[in-house]
């Protein structure tokens, strides 16, 4: 007969094993999860990153080794609209980081209103926070909602991902209903690595292949 202890240690294991098993379903990953060398302390801080030209191309390789694109298709100084190869489009402010303030087809539709309530976004300094507040509609949802985006400069890290190795500035912003993750490069002067999860433990990952069609090696040239 087991003791109460041994009962306990058993119950305890088999909530373990069945937590690892829903997640498991929940998440089946097929590539590994962006790749911190080591943590790194000598970058100056990060200034915000140039205007993006109308055309600009991120191209990307996600968690089930499919390669994508983001391309900007409009915008001005204050906002920037973007188009994904899976059909999503979503606009934005310029000022980096924040939610989308209009989207469709990412797979719901909506619109929120979006305000930057705390903080100091740039230049990206280690232990920097900056909040946005948000008020939206979606598709999906039909009411009206609230949430916060609460973001901060997590440290400096050295990562390896598809197209090489990057120094850069680790920023996370956590809402209501996600996790999100950007490895920002100064010498690249925008995100190379991004990833997100979700309150059901799916992962999205996006690993930077190339910019506007140019090699990596070209734009890392240009940079020097």
């Amino acid at each position: 007969m087991m003791t109460p202890r041994e009962h306990l240690n058993r119950i305890i294991q088999y909530t373990v094993n069945l937590g690892i098993l829903v997640f498991s379903s929940l998440c089946p990953l097929t590539a590994q999860a962006i790749d911190e060398i080591k943590s790194i302390h000598h970058l100056p801080p990060m200034e915000g990153p140039d205007q993006r030209p109308i055309g600009w191309q991120w191209h990307f390789l996600d968690q089930d080794n499919q390669h994508g694109k983001m391309q900007k298709i409009a915008g001005n100084d204050l906002v920037a609209t973007y188009a994904r190869t899976d059909g999503c489009q979503w606009t934005r402010t310029t000022l980096g980081f924040a939610p989308a303030s209009r989207w469709s087809n990412c797979p719901s539709s909506g619109e929120s209103k979006v305000t930057l309530s705390d903080g100091v976004i740039w230049p990206l300094k280690v232990g920097g926070t900056f909040t946005y507040h948000i008020e939206g509609i979606s598709s999906i949802g039909k009411n009206g909602w609230k949430s916060k985006r609460k973001c901060r400069v997590q440290g400096q890290w050295l990562i390896e991902i598809t197209s090489g190795e990057y120094e850069t500035f680790k920023v996370i912003c956590k809402e209501k209903w996600s996790t999100r993750t950007w490895w920002l490069s100064p010498e690249i002067g925008t995100a190379v690595a991004y990833e997100q999860i979700d309150l059901r433990g799916r992962l999205l990952i996006q690993e930077m292949t190339r910019i506007d069609q140019e090699s990596l090696k070209e734009k890392i040239s240009e940079a020097n």
